[in-house]
């Protein structure tokens, strides 16, 4: 891992770090950016909330490679540490200030935190620098810590970080903070539109559309590993799809709430009727100016489809027509990559989640229905890959209820 250390490349990363919109992608990127730019083996982003410092992302090159980083992210957000000045990370995040210690070993006893072995222990690891600083909002409210473990030399040795490492990170934790922020804000104005969708829907929700995008990244990813597309392509396919999928079906803000409100016990005319909100989502992102509409219009239009034809609302010409009908159901790979993923993540979830006419399925159950309409209502390769990412879309649903 080069090591790029002078305030022109660091402009460029804060550069890089602003130019993402979502909040996900921003996380793994202030760890990554922060680690590579001071060349650290290993570090973990913690995020505070109620008092407790979640475990964000967590990078390792020791340990493990990218990959298995990336797809155990969901598996390891549940586990967290107090926010308090007993450890290194909770001593900063309860006094907002940074730490640069040598030795984690070698911590002198006249101060309040002390470095826990255990890990060190389990994985056969040895910590011996650590560079951890805040995250602060423009308000000066604690969002979460960067903690970098283990500076290296040209060699690949651990050394100490030094005190320009330290100024050169708080600087950019100014600025990571800052896109965290804009992303949240872009975040919360899409998940209000969900809660307006809810409105008409009782059965939309904030949690289920989150979920829908978490799956849906989290399925893109797994994929596109498998077909060996690079890591920047699935990072930014991973972006707009996730953001996308939070408005699967806020096109329902169009259709009636008395029908809405039925469940499944629709007529024929109702499900007539119920096609049209693919159309009126898609007539949302019809100017398709950047990734993220171009993602929204084809998610909201196709997530119905089915691999086997027998989907809605099928190939049309022009959604816009006064005289539109849906046409026959689109086939396979007719549909586009992104409507496959979402259509399996809708469906699982629909089944996992308590509905006014329905108990929820427990997950063995779903996956094994998820299972049988391979090749039927849901791409059989995209199953596959679903059914192999079980204990992270388990920990998806487990974080998100």
């Amino acid at each position: 891992m080069p090591a790029v250390r002078d305030a022109g490349a660091l402009l460029k990363v804060i550069e890089r770090l602003h130019s993402l919109k979502d909040v996900d992608i921003i996380l793994e990127n202030i760890l990554h950016e922060a680690r590579t730019f001071v060349r650290a083996d290993a570090g973990t982003l913690y995020q505070l909330r109620d008092n407790q410092l979640y475990f964000a992302f967590i990078e390792n090159d020791t340990l493990f490679n990218r990959g298995e980083r990336e797809n155990n992210k969901y598996l390891y957000t549940t586990r967290s540490i107090p926010a308090n000045t007993k450890s290194i990370a909770g001593f900063v995040a309860e006094t907002g200030q940074s730490l640069l210690i040598d030795d984690v070993y070698s911590i002198p006893g006249n101060v309040s935190f002390e470095f826990n072995p255990e890990f060190d222990r389990k994985s056969n690891y040895r910590t011996r620098s650590i560079l951890a600083v805040p995250l602060k909002d423009t308000e000066g409210k604690i969002l979460g810590v960067i903690q970098l473990i283990n500076a290296l030399d040209k060699t690949g040795n651990p050394v100490p970080f030094s005190q320009q490492d330290r100024l050169f990170i708080s600087y950019f934790a100014q600025h990571a903070a800052m896109a965290l922020e804009k992303a949240e804000f872009a975040k919360e104005m899409i998940l209000r539109l969900v809660e307006i969708s809810q409105l008409r829907d009782p059965h939309e929700s904030r949690l289920h559309a989150q979920r829908v995008g978490e799956y849906s990244a989290a399925l893109f990813d797994a994929f596109g590993a498998r077909m060996g597309t690079p890591l920047v392509q699935r990072n930014r396919g991973k972006e707009a799809l996730r953001l996308a999928a939070l408005l699967h079906d806020i096109g329902k803000v169009g259709l009636d709430s008395e029908l809405l409100s039925k469940g499944d016990e629709f007529s024929e005319d109702d499900k007539e009727t119920m096609v049209w909100h693919t159309i009126y989502g898609a007539r949302l992102f019809s100017r398709r100016s950047s990734v993220w509409d171009r993602v929204a219009f084809e998610v909201t239009l196709s997530h119905h489809e089915r691999w086997d034809g027998n989907g809605y609302p099928g190939h049309i010409e022009n959604i816009f027509s006064d005289a539109l009908k849906p046409g026959p159901g689109k086939t396979g790979k007719e549909i586009p990559l992104s409507g496959r993923i979402v259509a399996i993540a809708d469906v699982f979830d629909a089944l996992v989640s308590p509905r006014t006419y329905k108990d929820p399925w427990d997950e063995e159950s779903a996956f094994l229905y998820i299972k049988t309409k391979a090749g039927k209502q849901f791409d059989p390769e995209l199953v596959d890959v679903f059914l192999s990412i079980k204990d992270t879309i388990v920990s998806i649903l487990q974080n998100t209820r």
